[in-house]
């Protein structure tokens, strides 16, 4: 079975196979040239057949050139070959290369794609052997030639040593970006979670509330209808001014989304202010309620007077909802760096039921608790009727 080679690959070895084929022209046309001490550059034999290499001469020039094919795959093996083939071609007596161009794209290679070190001991490597062998009289090398040579290793070691510290530094550059496009779209999707919870609460909030009071509005209008149609029409009306009330808070929260972060304040409207108006629509539908003021009240951060507010008004649903025919019982606290809030009502109902499975409401009571750091206590009172309490901090909020 083949394995396909991927285009991006296949074209690196084409450009590779390129550059080794330039550099067996290069070298197959410097083989008759030399550089004389004095820099000038002469035609080495007596004509030119003497220009082309024998046989030999042709094979170890392939065998230093064309393993650049694959100088990416293995660096090291690739430059052993060229530099035993390139030193090879000397010791036979072949006029040497003015530059060891196979020679210096292969360190070049080693120098991108190893550690620093490996590129400098290759090079200290090919200049020991070149120096030993020099000194030995195995290689004809002149002191210009080694000099330039020493060079040109040098220089090659240094730019890819350059090129692959460029390429270190783009590659942690983007591995930074990728990291922070990661963390900013969690963090965009943590408020993004946050703000649905946020609306999901205020949507049930104002469909629950309104809707029980309606709910239990018409059940009145229902049982009435006929000895007492004046409190039918009452129930009515109420009704009408119930469903008015949800569909502006509806309205106002379709407002909160389409607004723009600089256009206006996105803060919700209901406020501890408007629990007697809150408390006259509950005593409509059927629930007497008694409000009571403890402490000296104050200006609170608009995110507490808001859940305080939600938190009561989720809890009169419930009494209204699940109490059967009751009263209940308001207490709002000021303290130093609190505000207490109290709901009470006396009603047998499904208190079971409310303390067992709970509902959006409650878990919803929690969140809103939770969010400003306070504590919430929901269960049924001593001897009849259910309570919920909940202490909100005033630091929990911005005002």
């Amino acid at each position: 079975m083949k394995v396909p080679v991927p285009i991006r690959g296949r074209s690196r070895y084409l450009r590779d196979f390129a550059i080794a084929v330039l550099v067996a022209a290069l070298l197959f046309i410097g083989s008759g040239v030399s550089l004389e001490d004095d820099f000038e550059i002469s035609m080495s034999g007596g004509g030119i057949g003497r220009f082309l290499p024998d046989p030999w001469g042709a094979v170890l020039i392939l065998c230093g050139s064309l393993p650049l094919t694959f100088r990416r795959v293995a660096p090291l093996t690739v430059f052993a070959v060229i530099v035993s083939a390139s030193l090879g071609y000397r010791m036979l007596g072949y006029a040497p290369e003015l530059l060891p161009v196979g020679v210096l794209i292969a360190l070049y290679t080693v120098a991108v794609r190893r550690q620093p070190w490996v590129a400098s001991v290759a090079g200290a490597v090919y200049i020991v052997t070149l120096m030993v062998e020099t000194l030995t009289g195995w290689l004809p090398v002149t002191d210009d030639q080694f000099y330039i040579h020493l060079v040109s290793v040098v220089a090659t070691v240094t730019l890819g040593y350059g090129v692959a510290l460029g390429r270190a530094r783009a590659s942690l550059a983007e591995q930074r970006a990728a990291g922070m496009a990661r963390d900013h779209a969690v963090l965009m999707r943590g408020a993004m979670e946050q703000e649905q919870a946020r609306i999901a609460r205020e949507v049930h909030d104002i469909v629950a509330h309104d809707v029980s009071v309606i709910v239990a509005q018409a059940a009145t209008a229902r049982r009435v209808s006929a000895a007492q149609p004046e409190k039918a029409s009452e129930a009515l009306v109420s009704i009408e001014a119930v469903g008015r009330d949800a569909l502006d808070g509806l309205r106002h929260l379709v407002g909160l989304l389409r607004t723009r972060p600089d256009e206006g304040d996105r803060s919700p409207q209901p406020s501890l202010a408007r629990l007697p108006w809150l408390l006259a629509q509950l005593e409509r539908a059927g629930l007497p309620v008694t409000l009571t003021i403890e402490g000296e009240p104050c200006a609170l951060p608009t995110t507490v007077e808001l859940n305080a507010y939600r938190i009561i008004q989720e809890a009169l649903t419930n009494s209204l909802k699940h109490a059967g025919p009751t009263r209940a019982w308001v207490t709002l606290t000021y303290e130093p760096d609190a505000v207490r809030v109290e709901v009470r009502d006396e009603g047998g109902g499904a208190v079971r039921q409310r303390v067992s499975t709970p509902g959006y409401g409650l878990i919803s009571m929690q969140q809103r608790t939770a969010m400003l750091g306070g504590e919430l206590v929901v269960g049924p009172r001593a001897g009849r009727g259910f309570g919920v309490s909940a202490r909100l901090p005033v630091t929990g909020g911005t005002s």
